[in-house]
């Protein structure tokens, strides 16, 4: 079995790396410098991560860092799940497989507040699950679910947070942009370190995202269209994969926007006119209620059974000051 660790701020000086277990965080002793350091660490020998129980604390007295530290790539999927393409309007079952990336700017703790920017009307959430690679992937390496474990090292979770109007308000439908604010990728808290025993466990997890106390996410991973062995092949056929990157492997049906065969003509029939198609876009979503300031959002990520539990995210809304 793997572990669970997480990064958190001790002072304003000192940030450290612990171990959890039953919400109980005993700090290390040594200091790495990035989730890399660490991963490095824990590959070669599971057993030097150092710690001492009598130091336990508890996780919520902590304030929580993201275990991902922002010096990486970060690659996305979209549209990943049946039931998010069936949302969107998209009926292609496997289809191409649609990648995207965020900046590692926008990477923020899993307890920080996510911020609106002033120019965004439609801001939406994205429950998923990040896989970490653990060392380089070289070009053409053909991944299988056999030595997918040799250069994945561990996962978390994360929120892809999107706001729509600035995704497809601008020329050729940027993503980039709306999706790469910052405060856009709540990663987080718990990096769990897998053995090397435990690939079956990526097709056996939960996720779930809530909106004030509301269910609006519920899936398990078994339901990825594209499986992380296929992507990460995929990947390394056109770009350089490097230790420490991150893979967000998609978000399932329930998120707010409304991909209705008005929203898709609002944007095809405007596509080289951007004030337009903007304009056009929001009307098309009068009446759905985005992410507001004070809205909070709470994401979890466990197994399917709920036996094993890998970290929740609580983020609360507020507007660019």
């Amino acid at each position: 079995m793997g572990i669970c660790v997480i990064r958190f701020k001790e002072s304003e000086e000192v940030i450290r790396w612990g171990i959890v277990e039953n919400n109980l965080v005993m700090p290390l002793s040594t200091h790495y410098a990035s989730h890399r350091d660490l991963m490095d660490a824990f590959s070669d020998n599971p057993t030097s991560l150092q710690f001492s129980a009598e130091v336990a604390v508890p996780l919520e007295t902590l304030q929580l860092l993201s275990p991902v530290t922002p010096d990486v790539q970060i690659f996305c999927q979209g549209l990943n799940y049946a039931s998010h393409q069936e949302e969107g309007g998209v009926k292609t079952g496997k289809g191409q497989n649609l990648i995207f990336t965020k900046p590692p700017s926008s990477i923020c703790g899993p307890g920080d507040d996510i911020i609106r920017p002033a120019n965004c009307q439609l801001l939406d959430y994205e429950v998923e699950l990040a896989l970490v690679l653990k060392r380089d992937v070289p070009a053409d390496t053909e991944i299988t679910n056999e030595n997918l474990l040799d250069y994945v090292g561990g996962f978390t979770l994360a929120n892809d947070v999107s706001a729509r109007d600035l995704c497809f308000g601008a020329p050729m439908l940027q993503w980039f942009k709306g999706k790469g604010h910052r405060t856009f990728c709540p990663t987080g808290p718990i990096l769990y370190l897998m053995d090397s025993e435990e690939v079956d466990l990526l097709s056996n997890l939960r996720l779930t995202l809530s909106l004030n106390g509301e269910s609006r996410q519920d899936a398990t991973t078994d339901q990825l269209i594209f499986k992380p062995d296929e992507t990460l092949t995929e990947l390394a056929s056109f770009t350089n994969l490097m230790k420490g990157d991150m893979l967000l492997t998609g978000t399932p049906g329930g998120v707010i926007l409304n991909a209705s065969p008005k929203v898709g003509l609002a944007i095809v029939m405007n596509f080289t006119n951007d004030k337009k198609r903007r304009e056009k876009l929001i009307k098309s979503q009068k009446g759905v209620r985005y992410l507001q300031p004070g809205d909070r959002l709470t994401l979890s990520l466990k197994t399917k059974d709920g036996s094993r539990h890998f970290g929740s995210q609580e983020s609360t809304i507020r507007d660019a000051t």
